[in-house]
This record gives structure tokens, sequence and C-alpha cells, in this order.
């Protein structure tokens, strides 16, 4: 996940910190938005205060129910969250004058020909790329200057399949830091933002798409707007993420033991008896939204950004697998922070499984090579626990099983693995 090719990054946004190019993770290149929370961890009913929850654009009306299973039923309501705009910080000048660098591991033209070739790139893109590739020094590999007006002509399907390749190749260039959004207009990502329309000119023809998914990532191409306000409102609608409430249903008929043998996994059957048996007890058919029945953790931060202390990449990095890791955890560790925790975690208290998931399991997703790029936990029918990076522009959100793929979109095979603790 990490867009230096580490396992920790954010696919979202760059981060800048105090209007300058961050140093660390994303490297000099790297200067986008940093969302500073007051908190570090902020209650559902203050977000809800703070209007970071609003319902989910384009998706009105769509409050969906599950099919029974072990876990109950499930009714899901789409929302969408983003941080609010007085925490967000407005990239410098600098970053806007900083030429676009596209760079690439191949150490010559023929191989990165072949490269093109692979990930289906136009023939016309192909030849003007090549023309303008000259070898990089610094890197071993092939650099490409392209020109403002170069990036703006190409068409989607190639700046899909190019972008995805600089994801993969893993060096730094500033495309490689992706805003997402599920949708298949942008006028579901950028509804009742704020933009002009003069904005959404610039925006729109850069979008491209990848299964379910928008992407953009040419803030540099784009130029800095002048109004700051405009600027503000368009990182804001950028850094949005489509998540949802998820509420179980109570009802006479409602079998409580077996939902507490479920949501009570890891040891708390005592932690939510007493809240289901007090919904059947009201009569009728009730719902209880899911965060009540979840370990600390999720309960604590899901819907939430972190806060200042959470942000120091450099000595903390709360990202995807330190939050899988510390699911079941009263009080999370940093141990889970550390480079090779993970791997080291998994074969001392994990074992993989094939399926039949259930609360608190281990979801991967993993390279070819086996490097784990992402982990997620399950909650119960398709839905997930995640965080996709470890700086202040990554919530804790939901997720579906079937798009999680979508936040790590790469030419590389891409497979899932499941694991359960020892304990469970």
């Amino acid at each position: 996940m990490n867009l230096t090719k580490d396992t920790n990054a954010q696919p979202n946004a760059p981060e800048l910190q105090n209007n300058a190019p961050s140093a660390h993770v994303y490297g000099k290149w790297a200067a986008a938005i940093a969302i500073v929370l007051v908190a570090s961890m902020i209650p559902c009913v203050a977000i809800l205060k703070n209007g970071m929850l609003t319902p989910a654009h384009g998706n009105t009306n769509d409050t969906t129910t599950s099919a029974a299973g072990i876990w109950g039923q499930l009714e899901y309501t789409p929302i969408v969250i983003s941080p609010p705009v007085e925490f967000i910080c407005d990239p410098s000048e600098e970053y806007y004058s900083q030429d676009v660098v596209w760079r690439f591991p191949q150490p010559d033209t023929f191989s990165l020909s072949a490269l093109f070739k692979a990930i289906n790139v136009s023939d016309p893109l192909r030849d003007k790329l090549l023309s303008m590739a000259a070898p990089d020094k610094a890197t071993g590999g092939m650099s490409i200057y392209p020109s403002k007006q170069f990036v703006l002509n190409m068409c989607p399907e190639d700046r899909s399949a190019l972008y995805i390749a600089l994801r993969d190749a893993g060096t730094k260039v500033n495309q490689q830091a992706w805003f997402l959004f599920p949708g298949s207009s942008p006028d579901q990502w950028f509804s009742e933002a704020g933009i002009s329309q003069e904005t959404r000119k610039l925006i729109d023809p850069l979008i491209h798409r990848r299964g379910k998914f928008m992407y953009f990532s040419d803030l540099r191409t784009i130029g800095r707007l002048p109004s700051r306000i405009e600027r503000l409102n368009l990182y804001k609608a950028l850094l949005r993420d489509l998540t949802f409430l998820a509420h179980l249903k109570i009802s006479p008929n409602s079998d409580i033991d077996a939902l507490v043998k479920y949501w009570g996994r890891g040891g708390r059957d005592h932690e939510v008896r007493p809240i289901l048996e007090a919904m059947k007890r009201k009569g009728g058919e009730q719902q209880i939204n899911i965060t009540h029945l979840l370990p600390p953790l999720a309960r604590r931060a899901l819907y939430t950004y972190p806060g200042r202390s959470d942000t120091d990449m450099a000595k903390r990095r709360r990202d995807c697998h330190w939050t899988a890791l510390n699911f079941f955890n009263e009080t999370p560790s940093d141990v889970f922070c550390k480079n090779g925790s993970l791997p080291r975690e998994l074969k001392a208290n994990y074992y993989r499984i094939g399926g039949n998931l259930r609360l608190g399991d281990l979801i991967m997703v993993v390279e070819p090579q086996g490097r784990v790029i992402h982990s997620a936990v399950y909650i119960a029918d398709d839905i997930l626990f995640h965080r996709c990076g470890s700086n202040s522009s990554a919530p804790w959100s939901l997720v579906r099983r079937k798009h999680l793929k979508s936040y790590y979109p790469s030419h590389k095979k891409l497979t899932i693995r499941y694991y359960r603790h020892n304990s469970m």
C-alpha cells in the first residue's frame, strides 16, 4: 500500500505538513494535504456534529439489507466521510511549481517499450513516451518529464494504464498518490462540494477509471487554483471516502445466544450480551449500530481520523497492519508499527484458513511474490474494517470485501489470503 513500495502507505493523497513537502514516506515529491484533527479519536457523535458524515452522494435512498447469516441480519446505509475543511492545510505554491516526472526502473528504452506493451498503452502514446525517456543516473532507470499539455492530452485508458504502472514501479512520482472514489460519474464524487464549474472542467478530464472506482492523481497538472476556499473545498472533496453505517436487526424471534456467540468473539460475550438482550426486550423490530458490538479499537476509531499525536509516521505507523493486528487488543500495541512485525506475528500467532470467515479474521491483499500490501479485518457478511495508510487523511472505515483490491489497483495479479488467530 505504500506509495513508495512500503506496505504502510495511503492511496488517497500525498501529505503536506506546514505548507512544505513532507520528508518522510512519500519523499520530497509528496507535498499534498495534511489533515490535523484536534483530538486523537473523535467519537461518532462528534463527527456527526461536525458534518463529517453525510448521505452518500449519488446514492440516496439505497439502504439495503443483507441475507440472514450467523451474524444475524444487517442493514446498510451509505455515507460519505471527509475531514472538516478547517483542518485541511493548503499546499504551498512550491508544490505546484515542481515539474511532473515519471520514473521507471527499466534500464533502457527496449525494456521500457516492453513494459508499455504489456500494460496495453496505445501505440501512439508509447512512441511519444519512448522519445521523451532518458537515463536517470540517480535511480539507474529511465525518467520522463512530460509537459502539462502532454498530461492533459492523454486519454483515460492510457492514463489509467500508465499511472498504475508508475504505482507498481515503486518510484517516487506524484502520480503514485491517488485520490479515489467508487462510482461511474464525477458528479457522484463532487456533488455539493462547493467546487465551481471552472474547476470541474480542469478535474473531470483527468479522472480515470478502473472497475467501479474513479481515480485522480494530477493536482500538480491542474495548477494552483486562485481561490483558497476553492482549493480547500476541492481537497476536502478529493479526500471523501464512501463507507456505510451497518445496523444489526433485532426482533422478538432473534436468537440472542447465537448473536452473542458471533459478536462476542474474542472473549467478549459479557460486553455484547447486555445490549443485545436489552434491544430484544424493547419488543418489535429494533436496530443497533454494530459499532457498539465491536472491540475497543474499532468502537473508538470507526469513521474517525487520527489526531496530531497519531500522525508521527517516523515513529508510529498506525496503518492497516497495526489496525488489523490490534483488533481484539484492549490497549493497542505499537509493536505492530515496526517493520517486519506483520510476518512475525502471523507466523507466531495465526494460521491460514480457506474461508468460512468469522468476526476478527484477517484478510490480506498479497502481491505475486508474497508481499502483503494491505490488511483488513472481517466483520460480517461482506464487510471489513480497515484503514488505508498511516497519515492523517486516512480514516478508519468499513469497506465491502469485493471492493478491497480497488484501493490498490495494480497490473500485477493480486490475491486474497485469510488468517485466524490461534486462540480462536
